[in-house]
């Protein structure tokens, strides 16, 4: 459950994205599973859910510590970022740094079940080796 004020909008990310309503505070706890608002189904439910829902949770889900988590409010529109502006700690999402009002809210899906989040994630590309000074220098 979300726990600051938010608003969807289109995303440059992706789609529809989830923005601050509100200034948050680095290291404000942003999101915390609520048991009775949340949903989690252990990998053998969500084996025996039919395929429209298993289709559903596959695109707004994703997995911790070998659950499915299917969240209700607007943090299932979370999009992923290299660079998220949020991260998981003790049990909540905690803003790593000050989010502005009117910032999108971001997630690195890197952190969770990279299987399950497979369809959002781009290989990592790995950046060219520095050249070394000398191999820099225009040759005579």
């Amino acid at each position: 459950m979300l726990l600051v004020k938010t608003y969807l909008d289109r995303s440059p990310i992706h789609g529809l994205g989830v923005y601050a309503d509100e200034f948050i505070r680095k290291g404000a706890k942003v999101w915390r599973f609520v048991e009775s608002f949340d949903r989690v189904y252990s990998p053998q439910e969500f084996a025996k859910l039919p395929k429209p829902a298993r289709d559903y949770i596959r695109n707004y889900g994703y997995r911790v510590d070998g659950e499915v988590l299917l969240t209700i409010d607007h943090d299932h529109h979370m999009n992923h970022s290299e660079d998220a502006n949020t991260h998981w700690r003790n049990g909540h999402i905690v803003a790593s740094r000050d989010i502005r009002k009117g910032e999108e809210i971001t997630n690195n899906y890197r952190l969770f079940d990279a299987a399950f989040c497979a369809a959002f994630l781009k290989p990592k590309r790995r950046l060219p080796r520095a050249r070394s000074r000398a191999a820099q220098r225009p040759r005579p």
